[in-house]
């Protein structure tokens, strides 16, 4: 028979927190590979770092293998980069995810959108609102390059009306905020909207 605490023992090794990126123990996303994200912009999209290496491999675990505790690490990144624009005046009143589709979110048992917007609202201590809805489901984006993902989410979300009148907002989501997301919440009244992601494609 085998013991509790061997038993114990062995849940603790699989449960324990390992890199994405390199596999060390202790982090979800070590300091080694969070020192390797270097911020990007693309217009008025600004990424942690670009798609690849520890930075790609941790957002598909968080994406595709349930590993939900990597929204903190993620998450921080992308808060950083809010902080880092709030720090050089620009202004932003809410934090908004660009949510999944209902049925993807049940499908994959959470919504990484809404994680990681949560991690970023209660870092950068602006307020966390929820005005998007997805309305129609569209084809997995990994596969699609940037030009793609943007025709992919053409006419895939609405906002509440008036739910941001004269807001400005920071969108969040993993790899590609769209024009599509951005679009609804300027038809329900944001001033402004700046997208904030994990990563951009090089």
């Amino acid at each position: 028979m085998i013991s509790r605490a061997a038993t114990d023992a062995a849940l603790d090794l699989l449960l324990a927190p390992r890199c994405a990126g390199c596999g060390a123990p202790s982090s979800w996303l070590c300091l080694a590979c969070r020192d390797l994200c270097e911020p990007v912009r693309h217009g008025r999209v600004t990424a942690a770092g670009t798609y690849g290496g520890a930075l790609r491999e941790a957002i598909h675990r968080f994406k595709y293998e349930g590993e939900r505790a990597l929204a903190n690490e993620l998450g921080t990144l992308v808060a950083s980069c809010v902080a880092s624009d709030l720090a050089t005046g620009v202004a932003l009143d809410v934090v908004v995810p660009a949510v999944l589709h209902p049925d993807r979110a049940r499908s994959r048992g959470y919504d990484q959108a809404r994680l990681l917007a949560a991690v970023v609202a209660a870092r950068t201590a602006i307020p966390l609102r929820i005005p998007l809805r997805r309305i129609r489901a569209a084809s997995p984006q990994v596969t699609l390059d940037r030009a793609a993902r943007a025709e992919n989410l053409r006419g895939a979300y609405v906002a509440e009306a008036g739910t941001l009148r004269g807001a400005r907002v920071a969108l969040v989501d993993d790899v590609a905020t769209t024009a599509a997301a951005a679009g609804a919440l300027r038809a329900v009244g944001a001033r402004a909207v700046r997208s904030y992601v994990i990563a951009l494609d090089a």
